[in-house]
């Protein structure tokens, strides 16, 4: 069953800011019912498992306000129109930990099945601080380097990361869950 069975009725804008934004879609259903769903716009995202040469783990941290917490996090960030996921994510690395390395895109997820927003899960290697930090005027950002069993078992595993899926995703590609 795919999604040749669903038909699109109807599109309403609920709400718009900050380059996220909600529809109310209306689906004709595979039996003829119609369905009402609220569905979200958002923009495609990056975000970059960095590994320095000694195989420490790049992360920063910050107070997020949707679970009004301070998470750890990939570096990365918005993937700017016209602009490749490696791109995006070297340059969210750069402005935010102000390191660079050798970025590589892994793939691309979903961010959940209610959104159309797309999640590039990307690698980079070799990260050494060679960049200048560039904090957007609503970041403020701690920059941790972690060893990597230490973040596999204190961060990944207890849910203290925003980016689950992406870095499963690069720590997979790297050959080191």
């Amino acid at each position: 069953m795919g999604d040749e069975r669903w038909r699109e009725l109807r599109r309403e804008p609920i709400h718009s800011a900050y380059g996220r934004g909600a529809d109310r879609v209306t689906f004709e259903m595979p039996d003829g019912r119609e369905e009402v769903y609220h569905l979200a716009n958002e923009y495609a995202a990056a975000a970059v498992v960095a590994l320095t040469p000694d195989r420490r783990i790049l992360l920063t941290r910050q107070f997020r306000p949707g679970p009004q917490a301070v998470l750890y996090e990939l570096p990365g960030g918005v993937v700017d129109a016209g602009e490749s996921p490696e791109h995006a994510a070297a340059r969210e690395l750069a402005e935010e930990t102000g390191y660079r390395g050798d970025v590589r895109l892994v793939t691309a997820t979903w961010h959940d099945a209610y959104s159309n927003g797309v999640r590039y899960a990307c690698v980079a290697t070799d990260c050494t601080p060679t960049a200048r930090l560039a904090h957007d005027r609503n970041e403020f950002i701690e920059v941790v380097l972690m060893d990597l069993a230490e973040f596999r078992s204190t961060v990944l595993r207890r849910g203290l990361l925003s980016d689950v899926g992406p870095a499963y995703l690069g720590l997979d590609h790297l050959g080191l869950l």
